[in-house]
C-alpha cells in the first residue's frame, strides 16, 4: 500500500484530535471535580448518578415535610401543655372555693379568674401555625372555636387527618382534632362556664360538682398530648433514618461521579507529554513531506 502525503496528514490529524480530546477531557475532569460530566464519559455510571440524585431529592422532600410536621406537632404539644397548666389552676380555684368558709366576695373574685382562664384556653384552642389553625382539622383556615354571650362554645372545625408524606407511600397525620381535645368526653369550656356561674352565684354544690370533671378534663388533654408525642417520636425516628440514608447516598454518588484528583493530575501530566510528543512527531512528518514535495 502506497503511503501518500494526504494519508499521512489524515493520520497526523487523527492522532492530534484524539490526543487533544483526551487532554481536554482530563482538564475538564480536574476543573469540575467530576469523573462523569456527560453520558458518554460512563453510560452505566451516569445512570447510577441519576438514580442517586433522584433518591437524594426525594429524601430532601421527606426531610422538609418532617421538619414542618415536627414544628406543627411541637406547637400542638406546647399549646396543650399550656391548657393543662390552666386547667390545674382552675381546679385549684374550685377546690379552694368549694368549702363553706369561702365567702361570696372571694368567690366573685375567683369567678373573674376563671373567666380569664376560660378566655385564655379559648385563645389557645384557636392557635395558628403559620396561616393554619392547628385544631380545625381539614378546615385549617377557619378558627375552630367561638363562643356566644352565654359562654356556649361552637366548634367550626372539620374533623379529618391532615397527612404529610414522610416516605415512599408512607404518611402520618399531624393534627389533633379540636373537638376530641376540648369537647368530646368532657366539654372543657362547659366545665369552666359552670364553675364561673357557681362562683358568681355563691353556690357551693355547683362549685364542688366541677372538681371531678376537671380530673376528667386533664386526662383528656393528657391523652391528646400522648397522641401528639407519639407522632413526634415517630417523626424523629424517621428523620434519623433518612438523614443516615441520605449520607450513604451522598457517599455512593461521590464514589461514582467524583474524580480521583491525584490520579487525574498524574493522567494530565502523562497526556500533556504524549500530546507534545505527538506534535513533535507530526511536525517532523509534515516537514519531511514538504521537503519531498519540493524536490
Amino acid at each position: 500500500m502506497r503511503v501518500t502525503n494526504k494519508l499521512m496528514a489524515a493520520t497526523v490529524n487523527s492522532h492530534l484530535f484524539k490526543s487533544t480530546e483526551q487532554l481536554l477531557k482530563i482538564q475538564n475532569m480536574i476543573s469540575s471535580g467530576k469523573r462523569i460530566n456527560k453520558p458518554s464519559d460512563d453510560p452505566i455510571g451516569i445512570g447510577n448518578v441519576l438514580d442517586y440524585r433522584k433518591t437524594i431529592s426525594s429524601i430532601d422532600q421527606y426531610l422538609k415535610n418532617i421538619g414542618h410536621g415536627n414544628s406543627w406537632l411541637n406547637i400542638t404539644d406546647s399549646t396543650l401543655g399550656s391548657v393543662d397548666n390552666l386547667l390545674i389552676s382552675a381546679k385549684e380555684v374550685a377546690v379552694d372555693q368549694s368549702t363553706e368558709t369561702s365567702s361570696a366576695e372571694t368567690r366573685a373574685i375567683s369567678a373573674e379568674k376563671i373567666e380569664n382562664i376560660y378566655d385564655q384556653i379559648l385563645q389557645l384552642a384557636n392557635t395558628k401555625f403559620g396561616n393554619s389553625y392547628i385544631f380545625s382539622g381539614y378546615s385549617s383556615d377557619t378558627a375552630p372555636f367561638s363562643r356566644d354571650d352565654n359562654y356556649d362554645i361552637t366548634y367550626h372545625g372539620v374533623n379529618g387527618e391532615k397527612n404529610i408524606l414522610i416516605g415512599e407511600g408512607v404518611t402520618i397525620s399531624l393534627n389533633v382534632n379540636g373537638d376530641d381535645a376540648f369537647i368530646n368526653g368532657v366539654n372543657i369550656f362547659d366545665v369552666l362556664r359552670d364553675l364561673k356561674e357557681g362562683l358568681e352565684n355563691n353556690d357551693t354544690a355547683a362549685i364542688s360538682g366541677q372538681i371531678e370533671l376537671f380530673d376528667d378534663a386533664l386526662n383528656q388533654i393528657l391523652n391528646a398530648r400522648t397522641v401528639a408525642g407519639s407522632k413526634i417520636n415517630r417523626m424523629e425516628t424517621t428523620e434519623n433514618h433518612w438523614t443516615d440514608f441520605r449520607l450513604n447516598m451522598e457517599v455512593m454518588l461521590s464514589e461514582t461521579q467524583d474524580a480521583d484528583f491525584i490520579k487525574a493530575m498524574t493522567d494530565l501530566t502523562a497526556q500533556q507529554t504524549a500530546y507534545q510528543a505527538t506534535l513533535a512527531v507530526s511536525a517532523n512528518i509534515i516537514q519531511s513531506s514538504l521537503i519531498n514535495f519540493l524536490k
